[in-house]
């Protein structure tokens, strides 16, 4: 017997019979795939090799020719046609970018199998809720008619009634809030003119607010009489001390003596060109802010004049 460095050494018989080895069993440590071993327990890697090749019944795969069953899909609704101007047709065209209901959600199928099925559950969907609007508009429609109680004699005498028993009492027509008259403390609701002008700044809250209100009251009396030369009706209820001594607004300072509110978004002349103090004492050091005049367009054409 020649050695295995010429091409001898012992045959596969012989192999086997040396190592024992039974029929169907793998030589341990092979590391090939071998099914169902990962299932067994408790016995030797030969004595499992040896039983499965024993037990496993191996299936012949299907020709790869044979016809795969397929479920033609079928939709409850008749798809429209493609009219030119409808979204949702039977035939989409794949590659489509619109949204599509409950496409996000369709895996698996092709781009026209996906489109029929969510276009026909949209259908069906818009269907029904169309038919229950219907549905109560009729239930409306046969509904008799509520009749108003504002002629009712027995709620004019009870009306009555309560105004001979409580005469000094205000009616709901007059038990109304005047427009400038500051809301409760902790009020959540909008106040005009409080958050956009200085007038929120460094009062109580009662203040401030009343402020805003009588700010707004005035410019809007001002621009309904530009308009319409009249003040509107819902001004009626504000107290006349309001409006005496209301600026116009060509006259109206935008940029104050005082200086700007900080955080101010708003175009300041000059002030890009300030370094090293507060916005506040740099909007006050501007000639924009500090001039005397009414405008500062006015103290410009003095300025120009002057020279």
């Amino acid at each position: 017997m020649t050695t295995i460095a010429f091409g001898g050494g012992p045959s596969l018989d012989q192999r086997r019979s040396f190592a024992a080895l039974r029929d169907g069993t793998h030589v341990p440590g092979y590391r090939g795939y071998c099914p169902q071993i990962k299932y067994r327990v408790g016995k030797t890697y030969g004595t499992d090799t040896h039983e499965l090749s024993q037990d496993t019944i191996h299936l012949e795969p299907a020709s790869i020719l044979s016809e795969v069953p397929t479920t033609k899909s079928t939709t409850r609704n008749r798809l429209p046609e493609s009219t030119g101007d409808n979204k949702y047709t039977e035939k989409m065209v794949p590659g489509y970018t619109g949204y599509i209901p409950r496409m996000p959600f369709k895996f698996g199928n092709t781009y026209k199998e996906d489109c029929d099925s969510c276009i026909d559950d949209y259908l069906t969907t818009r269907n029904f809720y169309d038919t229950k609007a219907n549905d109560l508009k009729r239930q409306v429609a046969s509904c008799p008619r509520l009749t108003p109680i504002s002629q009712d004699p027995e709620v004019r005498d009870k009306l009555n009634l309560y105004r001979d028993t409580h005469p000094s009492r205000p009616i709901l027509v007059e038990d109304r809030r005047a427009l400038t008259e500051p809301p409760v403390p902790g009020y959540c609701g909008y106040i005009p003119r409080i958050k956009t002008t200085e007038q929120g700044l460094g009062a109580r809250y009662h203040m401030s607010t009343k402020n805003g209100l009588e700010l707004f009251a005035q410019e809007t009396a001002s621009a309904s009489q530009r308009l319409t030369g009249q003040v509107p009706a819902s001004l009626d209820s504000v107290p006349e001390r309001v409006f005496q001594g209301t600026k116009s607004a060509s006259t109206r300072r935008l940029y104050l003596t005082d200086g700007m509110i900080p955080k101010y978004t708003g175009y300041v002349p000059q002030r890009r060109y300030a370094f090293g103090n507060t916005y506040g004492d740099t909007t006050r050091g501007l000639e924009v802010c500090g001039h005397p005049n009414g405008s500062y367009g006015t103290f410009i054409r003095s300025k120009t004049f002057a020279n």
